[in-house]
């Protein structure tokens, strides 16, 4: 006897072909309706239970975040039709196009500028073109293995004559003058980053916050600054070298004099700069010494750059869901997350799926889950996807510096930006960048106890991860700010290392990529505390504000910062 295929009966012999039709049709229907009986009793075995304590109007927005709606948005800016989503390329428009009509598709108004979605930022991208080169003592040096340049650099040819000033630190409070009865006018200085074998990486970091060294040696009359690598750097120096020899985009800055070149050099251009591995061994063990004095050095540094550059926009995408109250639906809740990446470098597609194509997802969720909601929150709920994030926060500074929301009526922003341990497992954990200077923290913390998620302090203030995304634009001008990272970890150490793990393999990589292994449960976690957080805050009498006897204290929203000394 044969088996039957699924869901094709046997028939008579001599059945007229409509019968059969007929009795075919039924057959299926039936089993699509037994399936589908099966698939909702599945969904609600295993839908995703609210916390306790949430309100009605809060449960009713935690239901409405799916899972599938993050998954769908994340591959569809992660695909290689979107080309890494670059910042004044093709891929970046389009990415940014498709925010916006998903914006409109699930009801967001237009937040942008003149009745649109967009908010044009103008920038120039600048890239190396021959006859760019570094040599030292007539060796050519790699670019991105042995050097590299970092922030704005103008085309310029020199072999300039160059000091090692060992840390470059000036500072009473540390007993150190790397600068003492030295002429630096119109010289290089060559400085070395990492810290000294003394110092804890904490205590530098410390140090270096406090310092302005740049602003130092500007004043003395530099050409240029070289720095070279101990090995000590918190980040790899090999990293760094890779992470900055792109295409860099930036403010248009018309009339504004040349910068001061800063050029990164790798360990062999190190030893190479101080004159051989074991003077440059002498030298660096040298700099660590209180007593320090610095001097002249003999190598010949060559340097030629020539730019090729493009000018453009670039758009930051905006939407906006009113507010129910008919006061405080004037003030807003902000939510971020920076769409752009790498794009395409070197005919190399960055896709950038955790950075950050995860968190416009996450935002997109929440937004959705926002406007479906039948009860909206008192205060309007601004959505914002913003560009050239991986660009110093351009985008976000643009919009601080030409907000289309009133930013001292904009109560907190709330940022995700993901570095890809929200997938990585259940979510046990997570590290609100920006909870301690604000009482944003508590609402948290509450909201973070219920769901049964361990709130974690900063595992990593080495990397100053908290100025490091759109969030802090707005806390410059005054606005509370949080940014949510989810961890199926809970303790800093775990943390810590998936973090390293995330960063030697796959962050500004084209390795960053969706995995068929991503757990989506903890993506919407995050989706969830963005939703809960932001909702609260939405409802609450008063807007945020900042912590008495932080360095936030005092900031007056939509303000800029006062220059560093002034009163």
């Amino acid at each position: 006897m044969s088996v039957q295929p699924f869901g094709q009966p046997r028939v008579c012999e001599h059945e007229p072909s409509a019968s059969r039709s007929s009795r075919r049709r039924t057959v299926v229907a039936r089993c699509v309706l037994v399936l589908t009986a099966l698939c909702l009793a599945a969904t609600a075995a295993t839908a995703a239970e609210p916390p306790p304590g949430l309100s009605p109007a809060e449960r009713e927005v935690f239901r409405r975040i799916k899972a599938r709606i993050i998954r769908e948005v994340t591959k569809e800016l992660a695909d290689d039709r979107m080309e890494g989503r670059g910042t004044l390329q093709p891929g970046g428009d389009k990415a940014a196009a498709w925010i916006a009509d998903r914006m409109k598709t699930h009801g967001l108004a237009p937040g942008g500028e003149g009745g649109t979605y967009f908010q044009q930022v103008p920038l120039v991208a600048s890239d190396y073109v021959e006859p760019t080169h570094v040599s030292i003592d007539g060796t050519p040096l790699t670019y991105g293995k042995d050097w590299s340049t970092f922030g704005s650099v103008a085309d310029m040819q020199v072999s300039p004559p160059l000091v090692f000033a060992g840390h470059g630190m000036v500072s009473k409070k540390f007993g150190r003058d790397d600068l003492k009865d030295v002429d630096l006018k119109g010289k290089f200085v060559v400085t070395i980053e990492g810290r000294p074998a003394d110092v804890s990486q904490e205590k530098w970091g410390e140090i270096a916050h406090d310092e302005d060294l740049l602003g130092t040696l500007s004043a003395r009359g530099l050409a240029g600054l070289s720095i070279v690598t101990n090995g000590r750097e918190a980040m790899p120096r090999s990293f760094i070298l890779d992470q900055t020899a792109r295409r860099r985009v930036s403010v248009p800055s018309a009339g504004a004099a040349a910068p001061v070149p800063l050029i990164l050099f790798g360990t062999a251009a190190t030893e190479r700069l101080l004159g051989g591995p074991e003077a440059a061994k002498r030298a660096l063990e040298e700099a660590d010494a209180p007593g320090f004095t610095p001097r002249a050095l003999s190598t010949k540094l060559d340097i030629q750059f020539a730019l090729a550059k493009k000018e453009g926009t670039s758009p930051n995408v905006i939407g906006v869901i009113k507010g129910s109250d008919p006061v405080l639906a004037a003030e807003a809740v902000v939510f971020t997350a920076h769409y752009d990446g790498f794009g395409v470098i070197r005919n190399t597609i960055y896709n950038g799926a955790a950075d950050n194509a995860i968190g416009v997802g996450e935002m997109l969720a929440v937004a959705e889950a926002f406007a479906r909601a039948k009860v909206k929150p008192r205060r309007s709920l601004v959505f914002i996807a913003f560009t050239a994030e991986e660009y110093g926060l351009a985008g976000s500074k643009h919009y601080v510096s030409h907000p289309t929301w009133d930013l001292a009526k904009t109560a907190a922003v709330l940022n995700l930006d993901g570095i890809g341990t929200e997938i990585m497992g259940p979510m046990k954990s997570m590290v609100a960048y920006g909870a301690a200077f604000s009482s944003l923290g508590p609402m948290f913390f509450e909201v973070a106890r219920a769901y049964g998620i361990t709130p974690m302090d900063d595992p990593i203030p080495e990397q100053g991860v908290f100025q490091r995304s759109d969030h802090y634009s707005f806390v410059e001008r005054g606005v509370p700010g949080l940014m949510l990272v989810g961890s199926p970890v809970d303790t800093p150490k775990a943390f810590s290392e998936r973090f390293d793990e995330f960063e030697r393999t796959k962050y500004h990589q084209p390795s960053d990529d969706v995995y068929r292994d991503w757990y989506w449960k903890g993506a919407r976690k995050v989706a969830d505390m963005m939703a809960l957080v932001g909702h609260r805050v939405a409802q609450a009498d008063t807007m945020p504000s900042f912590n008495a006897g932080t360095e936030y204290a005092g900031r007056v929203r939509g303000e800029a910062p006062k220059p560093a000394g002034s009163q």
